[in-house]
């Protein structure tokens, strides 16, 4: 985590000192939940460590690699948090693994169109979080959207978003402009043929290169019903920027 993570827990902790803070957020109620999850930080590369000297009221951070071989790791503060409380653990973990996840797609894991969605849903799950982002502007803002926003998610969420976004390898896109040869039921879910072009045309512009990698292997893999499902989620993400395309959140 960067000064500026450190700096949001540290507002949390010193604002919201004897509140109950982690009631809206934590996804996670098992151990299995924390260990796949740290498995998965770990295959990346990313060190996963723990640290009994941080500052005071921090419980955790991640450091972005750098020049001199020393970052790239995440960590948690056993001086500051208890080991034992695994909705506290997971509350970290969800957090910093979303700041893993933007150095991995080298920025903020959405495009802008969607940040409005998701600071509406922290101000209606975890005003209180949503009242430390105002400490924030520009990028950093959207950055510590994006991980209090992890927090609010499932754990299955934020496994799979992990997975697609630090582990998947790159696909190599067609460049012939024509539908893969799919089923007419598949292009049928979405509207018809053109409508699916027109939605690939859309994606093509908007969506992230690891995204579009995630799309082309969910298309060639064959499996009609992830394939099917996944397009629903891609028109409704193209609806919701139809919506929001006027609006800007900061």
């Amino acid at each position: 985590m960067s000064k500026k993570c450190l700096l949001s827990l540290l507002l949390l902790s010193a604002q919201l000192a004897g509140h109950a803070i982690f009631a809206a957020s934590s996804k996670a109620d098992s151990e299995k939940d924390l260990d796949e999850l740290i498995g998965l930080v770990k295959q990346t590369g990313t060190k996963v460590l723990t640290s009994s000297n941080c500052e005071a009221r921090i419980s955790g951070f991640y450091l972005p690699p750098n020049k001199e071989g020393t970052g790239d790791r995440l960590v948690f503060c056993t001086n500051n948090i208890d080991l034992k409380d695994t909705s506290a653990l997971w509350e970290v973990l969800a957090h910093e693994v979303a700041h893993v996840m933007q150095a991995c797609a080298g920025g903020p894991i959405w495009k802008d169109i969607y940040h409005p969605r998701l600071l509406r849903g922290l101000k209606e799950q975890a005003p209180h979080y949503a009242e430390i982002l105002n400490q924030y502007k520009g990028e950093d803002k959207l950055l510590e959207l994006e991980a209090f926003d992890m927090e609010l998610k499932t754990a299955r969420e934020v496994k799979e978003l992990f997975v697609n976004l630090c582990m998947q390898p790159k696909s190599h896109e067609s460049s012939t402009g024509e539908p893969p040869a799919l089923p007419n039921s598949i292009f049928e879910v979405v509207g018809g043929r053109n409508s699916f072009m027109e939605l690939m045309a859309w994606a093509s512009k908007n969506l992230r290169s690891n995204q579009l990698a995630m799309l082309n292997d969910v298309l060639a893999s064959g499996n009609i019903s992830e394939i099917k499902r996944s397009l629903l989620e891609l028109q409704s993400m193209y609806n919701d920027s139809r919506t929001y395309q006027n609006y800007r959140l900061f």
